[in-house]
This record gives structure tokens, C-alpha cells and sequence, in this order.
């Protein structure tokens, strides 16, 4: 049986300029090291549309003037769909979380849909345009328990790579305190809103590992 090869790209980056190859046309990524006039270090692999695409950072003391910038990619037609899916791929995504306990429990929601669907995890979501990470900490809460909470400390940050994603997370935690408790999830996205005893909770969200250090703490659990 024959075997489709899979191809590798080179996507390398320096201060938000992208090295791109002009052939035929269209801006590709070079496919190979005998493409690169310059030292280079891979950071990391990406997995789109079965091909490889190797973010890396180029070796160079200057900064690279005549190159693509990032921001203009995506609106270049002459860039190729894998370059501008792998640029889109490579921007930060931002998140916040509400962390509410009470009686040494942890307040969660089972989303319906989105990345966590099943799953038991934290009242929170994307920061939105314009808006402030404590913002979209409250705003998310309110809209998937159906119930407003005020922030009463930030707890801090934690950046991580996806686990079924190519996407670089960085999320913003708040410890937040509940208005009252007249669950209201919002019903096209939540379909379970719990307490749920907070040493199997953190079990839930162990990728979080210094926030759930934090919290074992600060809560004495082993």
C-alpha cells in the first residue's frame, strides 16, 4: 500500500515578520532546511489538514525589514490557505475563569458545546474585543450560571498549549463570590451547573497545575 508523504513546512518568525517563499504567484512556506538561508529553532509542531508545519524562530541578530509581517497575512490572497490557517493558528488565544468556593467546594458548569463538551469545568470563556479580563470573568460567569458574582482577587495567569488544539492558551484566573444561588444556566450552552467537593474538582482541571497548586494550598488539601 502506498502512503501519501507528509509535507513539511517551516513557518519562522521574527519580531511579527514572517519568512515566506514567492513562487508562482503565490507565498508559500519554505519546505525544507535546503530553503532556509539561516540558522534557525524549532518551538513547536503543528498538525493542519495532515501536513506539518514547524513554528520556529530564526537565528538572526537583525531584524528582517523585507519580510511578511503577520498581521498583513491574512488578508493577502497571494498567501496560501495553509499559511494564512497556520498564521491564525500561531495568534494567542485569551480566557478567563471564575474560581467560586464555598463549604470546600468548587462551583462548575458541564458545557454543552465548545472545547470542554461533557466535561465539568470552570464558569468562564474567550476575552472578548475590547474587553478586560475581569470583564469577560464576570460576563462569562453570569451567562453560563445564570447568576451576576463580583471579583475578589486575581489569582493569576497560566499559558499552555492545547491539548487537542494547535492554539496557545493564556488564561486569566479571578476568585469571584456569587450574588445568590438561583441557578439559571443558560440553556443552549450549559446543561449542568454543581458544586462539586473541590479535591475531585481539581482532579477535573489538573492541566491548570499552578492554579491547582495554589488552591491545594490554600485549601489544605494533600
Amino acid at each position: 500500500m502506498l502512503y501519501a508523504k507528509v509535507v513539511e513546512h517551516f513557518y519562522l518568525e521574527r519580531d511579527g515578520q514572517v519568512y515566506l517563499i514567492w513562487e508562482g504567484g503565490r507565498l508559500r512556506f519554505p519546505t525544507g532546511p535546503h530553503e532556509i538561508p539561516f540558522p534557525y529553532e524549532i518551538v513547536h509542531t503543528m498538525r493542519l489538514r495532515d501536513e506539518r508545519v514547524h513554528y520556529g524562530k530564526p537565528l538572526i541578530a537583525h531584524h528582517p525589514e523585507d519580510w511578511w509581517h503577520k498581521d498583513r497575512i491574512p488578508e493577502l490572497d497571494e498567501a496560501l490557505p495553509l499559511v494564512r490557517l497556520a498564521v491564525s493558528t500561531s495568534l494567542p488565544r485569551l480566557t478567563a475563569k471564575a474560581i467560586i468556593i464555598k463549604d470546600g467546594k468548587l462551583l462548575m458548569v458541564r458545557p454543552k458545546r465548545g472545547y470542554n463538551a461533557g466535561r465539568w469545568a470552570l464558569p468562564g470563556g474567550f476575552v472578548g474585543y475590547g474587553e478586560s479580563p475581569e470583564e469577560a470573568a464576570l460576563r462569562e460567569a453570569r451567562e453560563e450560571t445564570g447568576v451576576p458574582c463580583r471579583i475578589v482577587r486575581f489569582l493569576g495567569t497560566e499559558s499552555r498549549l492545547g491539548r487537542t488544539t494547535n492554539y496557545h492558551w493564556h488564561t486569566f484566573f479571578y476568585e469571584a463570590e456569587l450574588e445568590h444561588e438561583r441557578f439559571q444556566p443558560a440553556p443552549d450552552e450549559i446543561e449542568a451547573v454543581a458544586w462539586i467537593p473541590l479535591d475531585q474538582a481539581l482532579g477535573e482541571i489538573g492541566f491548570y497545575e499552578r492554579l491547582c497548586q495554589r488552591l491545594r494550598q490554600e485549601h489544605s488539601i494533600p
